[in-house]
C-alpha cells in the first residue's frame, strides 16, 4: 500500500487515504492522535516544500498544488504504517520474520552436512527483532533516569567536562547489561529455545483481500 501510494494516480491516491483513515479513526486510542499527525505532517509537507523555491524568493504559491499532493502521499503512507502496526503485535511480525527464515534455510540447504552447530539466539532472527524493540524504548528510559539524577545532585553533561560524560556513560552502559542479563535469565526460567516452535495466526478472508489489492496496486 504504502509503495502504491507514492506512485499512484490522484484518484486512486485518494481512493487509498480515505479508506485507509476511515478504518484508522474506527480503532479504539488511535483515531485522534493519529488525525493531528496527520494535519501536522501535511502542512509541514506543504510548507516546506514552497520554501525556498530556488529563484530568490522566499515563499512560492505555484508550488502548493505539487505540495499538496506530495503531502498526500506521505499522509497515505503514514496512515497504512500506523493502521499496520496498530493492527500487528511485535510477537506476530517476529513469529513470521523466524518462519520466513527457517524456510528459506530448508530450501536452499547445501547438500554437504558437516557437524551440526548448538542452536543459537541467530536462529531466531524475530527474536532478536523483538528484543531490539524492547530495548531501544529501555535504554532511553535508563539514560533519561540517569540525567534526571545527575541534575538533582547538581551534575550536568558538558562538553568541557568529560569525565562526569564518561561516567553517566559507564553508568548507562552497566545499566544496560543488566537489563539484558535479567532478559536473558527471564528467557532461559521459561525454557526458550531458538528452535522454539512457532504459533502463525492464520490469515483471514480480508487479510488475503489486502494482501491481493496491494499486489495489484504495486505490480499495476
Amino acid at each position: 500500500m504504502a509503495s502504491a501510494a507514492m506512485r499512484s494516480t490522484l484518484g486512486v491516491l485518494l481512493g487509498l487515504f480515505a479508506l485507509g483513515l476511515l478504518v484508522l479513526i474506527r480503532l479504539p486510542r488511535v483515531g485522534g492522535g493519529a488525525l493531528l499527525s496527520i494535519a501536522l505532517l501535511a502542512v509541514f509537507a506543504a510548507v516546506v516544500r514552497g520554501i525556498l523555491p530556488g529563484d530568490g524568493r522566499l515563499f512560492d504559491m505555484t508550488t502548493l498544488p505539487a505540495s499538496g499532493l506530495y503531502a498526500l502521499r506521505l499522509l497515505t503512507v503514514y496512515v497504512y504504517s500506523r493502521l499496520f502496526y496498530a493492527t500487528t503485535r511485535v510477537s506476530e511480525i517476529g513469529d513470521w520474520m523466524t518462519a520466513a527464515i527457517r524456510m528459506f534455510r530448508r530450501l536452499f540447504r547445501g547438500k554437504k552436512r558437516g557437524l551440526r552447530k548448538e542452536a543459537g539466539i541467530l536462529e531466531d532472527p524475530g527474536m532478536l527483532f523483538s528484543l531490539v524493540l524492547r530495548f531501544l524504548p529501555q535504554i532511553f528510559d535508563t539514560y533519561q533516569r540517569i540525567k534526571e539524577a545527575g541534575e538533582v545532585r547538581g551534575i550536568r553533561l558538558s562538553r568541557r567536562n568529560i569525565r562526569r560524560t564518561f561516567l553517566m556513560l559507564e553508568q548507562l552502559i552497566v545499566g544496560s547489561m543488566v537489563q539484558a542479563w535479567r532478559t536473558a535469565v527471564a528467557m532461559e526460567a521459561r525454557g526458550y529455545s531458538p528452535q522454539r516452535s512457532l504459533r502463525l495466526r492464520e490469515f483471514e478472508v480480508r487479510d488475503w483481500a489486502l494482501l491481493a489489492i496491494s499486489a495489484a496496486l504495486f505490480f499495476f
